[in-house]
């Protein structure tokens, strides 16, 4: 009996796997091609950037960079220098120039030499002495 038994329950699992084989779709190596040459074009397309995307963010980076450069009282020399520049790297070479900038546009307090405000020059007192205009 035990190998009626055996041979019932390897004919009933038999039918089970008939039906799970036939309920999976077998793939022929052109489908599997064709669906992976569709996903690495979908994926291709997906990364690389419009060329009008890429130009459009070239002018606000543009823009950006003038506003920050007229904010700071900069040059407008500097535009042409960092030109092409993304946002992060304009902040981080302005934040660096800003000081220097500042200092430049300062008045000098302590100037060394001969001021033009009205005092006698070294000359003027000589020609005084001798007699001479």
């Amino acid at each position: 009996m035990s190998e009626q038994d055996v041979t019932a329950g390897v004919s009933q699992q038999e039918p089970a796997q008939q039906t799970a084989t036939q309920g999976e779709k077998m793939f022929t190596q052109d489908d599997v091609n064709r669906i992976v040459k569709e996903r690495l074009a979908r994926a291709k397309t997906v990364q690389e950037p419009d060329t009008r995307e890429l130009e459009l963010e070239k002018r606000e980076n543009a823009l950006y960079l003038r506003e920050q450069v007229t904010a700071n009282g900069l040059s407008e020399d500097l535009l042409e220098e960092m030109k092409g520049m993304d946002k992060a790297t304009i902040d981080k070479c302005l934040k660096i120039l800003a000081p220097y900038a500042k200092k430049a546009s300062e008045p000098i307090l302590n100037a060394v030499g001969p001021t033009a405000g009205g005092a006698q020059s070294e000359s003027d007192a000589i020609r005084k002495a001798m007699g001479l205009k």
